[in-house]
C-alpha cells in the first residue's frame, strides 16, 4: 500500500528537524552559520546531520570550509524542500478549515506578463469564494519555477516559453500578447513619422536580463533587421523603475502590448510604432499538481474565463 512505509526502515525515525537542519546546512554551507540561524550549538547541528546520514545510510554533505552536497544529498535536498513546503501548505489548509476560510493561494507572476488579467481573476475569485486569501509573489520566471518546485507556489501566471512548455509541468496557454517598444511621452522618436529599428538602436535601452524570454525576442528582432543588439544601459523588469527612467532620459524598453496601452492611456508611456511587432511568448498558467485543491482549481477556471472575456470583448487594446 502506498500509504504504508514500513518497508522503508529509516522513514519512521525521520523527523522534520532532520530536514530543517539539513536544508539550512545546504543553504549556508557551514556549521557555524547554520547553528547561528537555528539558535543551536555547532555540536547539536553536527549531531542532527550525523543522525540523518546514519538513517539514510550514506554521506549527504562533504565537510570542509564550505560544505558541498553529495549526489545523494542533492537528491534529498530536492525532496526535503518539497516535503517541508507541503507541511507548510498542509498547515495553512487545516488552519483555513479551522477558521472557516475557503483556503489560501500562493500565486507567482512576472508583473509585465498579466498586469490586469491576474488582478481581475483574483477580485472575481474573492467575490465568488468568500474568505479566500491570495498571496502574490513577483519575481523572475526562473525564480518562480524554483518556488513552484519547492511547493511554495500553487500557480504561476506568466509568459510560457518553448523551454517552459517542455518542462513537463501541468500548464496551459491562455492568450497571445505581443511585445511593444516603449519610452517616455517626450522621447524624440515619438514625433518621428516612421521610426525604424536602426533609429531605435541609437538610444539607450532598458532590457530584461539576458536569457529571459522577452530579452531573447528583442534580440531576435534586431537580428531580423541585420542590426547588432545594443548593449543595455539598464537591466530591469520593474515597471515602476522603468517608467521613472523614461521620465528622466531618452530610454527605450519593452513591455507587453497590454501593459503599454494601459500606461499610454495614463500618459506615462508612449509606444514606438516600429515596422515589425515583436512577438512575445504566450501568456499562460502553470501549476504544481495534476489534481490541485478546490480553491486552486477555481482560480485556474477564473483565469481562463477572464482571458476569454478579454479576447472576446475586444479588450486587448485596453489591457490583459
Amino acid at each position: 500500500m502506498e500509504h504504508v512505509i514500513s518497508d522503508i526502515p529509516w522513514a519512521r525515525r525521520l523527523k522534520l528537524r532532520h530536514l530543517e537542519v539539513f536544508l539550512l546546512l545546504t543553504s549556508y554551507g557551514s556549521l557555524t552559520a547554520a547553528a547561528t540561524a537555528m539558535h543551536m550549538t555547532q555540536p547539536a547541528v553536527s549531531h542532527w546531520l550525523k543522525d540523518l546520514e546514519d538513517l539514510v545510510g550514506t554521506q549527504l554533505l562533504v565537510r570542509g570550509r564550505q560544505m558541498r552536497l553529495t549526489e545523494t544529498g542533492e537528491a534529498l535536498r530536492r525532496h526535503a524542500e518539497r516535503m517541508l513546503g507541503d507541511v507548510r501548505r498542509t498547515n495553512e489548509e487545516l488552519e483555513a478549515i479551522r477558521t472557516g476560510k475557503a483556503g489560501q493561494l500562493h500565486v507567482g507572476t512576472v508583473l509585465a506578463a498579466a498586469p490586469v488579467l491576474l488582478p481581475k481573476a483574483i477580485a472575481r475569485l474573492q467575490r465568488e469564494t468568500t474568505r479566500v486569501t491570495v498571496s502574490v509573489r513577483e519575481d523572475t520566471f526562473d525564480q518562480l519555477l524554483e518556488q513552484l518546485e519547492k511547493h511554495e507556489l500553487d500557480v504561476i501566471v506568466g509568459r510560457l516559453s518553448d523551454r517552459t512548455l517542455r518542462l513537463g509541468l501541468p500548464c496551459e496557454i491562455l492568450v497571445e500578447d505581443p511585445i511593444c517598444v516603449v519610452c517616455g511621452p517626450q522621447h524624440p522618436l515619438v514625433s518621428r513619422p516612421a521610426p525604424s529599428w536602426h533609429d531605435a538602436s541609437s538610444f539607450p535601452w532598458i532590457m530584461p536580463a539576458a536569457g529571459t524570454p522577452m530579452r531573447v525576442r528583442l534580440e531576435a528582432a534586431f537580428a531580423e533587421h541585420d542590426l547588432p543588439v545594443p548593449e543595455p544601459a539598464v537591466e530591469s523588469v520593474s515597471i515602476l523603475a522603468n517608467q521613472m527612467l523614461f521620465r528622466e532620459g531618452p530610454y527605450l524598453g519593452i513591455v507587453a502590448a497590454s501593459v503599454a496601452r494601459h500606461f499610454q492611456a495614463l500618459g506615462l508611456m508612449a509606444v514606438i510604432a516600429l515596422p515589425t511587432i515583436v512577438r512575445g511568448a504566450p501568456v499562460g498558467i502553470l501549476w504544481r499538481q495534476h489534481k490541485p485543491n478546490a480553491v486552486t482549481q477555481r482560480l485556474l477556471a477564473v483565469l481562463r474565463e477572464e482571458a476569454k472575456a478579454i479576447l472576446h470583448g475586444g479588450l486587448m487594446d485596453q489591457a490583459l
